[in-house]
């Protein structure tokens, strides 16, 4: 009799042990993972995982002066940021409520042209693909039979024809006409009248390259 008495004893002493080891390591297990977790309305957790599914807003009624944020990365890497945004794929990755250029901000493309498809010009910031320059022969053009000659000029074939005019025209002769071929899409045509007297003229014209 008292050997099952003290055996019962030593049984429920050995799962008393395993019930509070076991208490204690679900007490680490669940404080471990809610140290990792930062959840809604927890304080945002550095090193750690955050979780949230309600947006986090940070801001006052007056604001701040200067940068309300500044996250800085000073490893010694070559692949480091200060920032990565990361979103599903045809989502964008931010929004913005300006139009103010910001400083520095460089953008690799536009609407799906990288900057190397873009040229400097004296006239224009950027110009879309090469742009070339065609001029006709010099010369007395078609006589219409009314005193006017006209003389055309086209760009490569399926080129895009961008603007055009006469050249080499004398100050004895009057500009009639200057405008793209009737008919033609890269070409353009221009008719002068000679007022009786001889003069020979070109026809330039501005193409770009496709």
């Amino acid at each position: 009799m008292l050997r099952t008495t003290v055996s019962k004893v030593m049984w429920v002493g050995r799962a008393t042990v395993f019930l509070v080891g076991l208490a204690v390591i679900l007490a680490l297990l669940f404080g471990v993972a809610s140290a990792a977790f930062a959840g809604n309305g927890d304080p945002w957790r550095l090193g750690r995982i955050n979780v949230a599914t309600s947006i986090t807003k940070l801001g006052g009624e007056a604001g701040v002066n200067g940068p309300m944020l500044r996250l800085i990365n000073n490893d010694s890497g070559t692949d480091d940021t200060a920032l990565e945004l990361q979103v599903q794929s045809g989502e964008a990755p931010m929004r913005v409520n300006s139009s103010a250029k910001v400083a520095n901000l460089n953008a690799d493309q536009v609407d799906g042209q990288d900057a190397s498809q873009f040229v400097p010009t004296g006239t224009n910031a950027f110009v879309k693909n090469d742009i070339y320059k065609r001029e006709s022969a010099v010369v007395a053009g078609v006589d219409k039979g009314d005193g006017t000659f006209v003389i055309a000029q086209a760009c490569d074939s399926g080129d895009v024809l961008l603007s055009g005019g006469p050249a080499n025209v004398n100050s004895t002769s009057t500009m009639v006409e200057s405008f793209p071929t009737p008919g033609s899409t890269n070409s353009w045509s221009a008719r002068i009248q000679k007022n009786g007297l001889t003069d020979n003229f070109s026809v330039v014209v501005l193409c770009a390259d496709q």
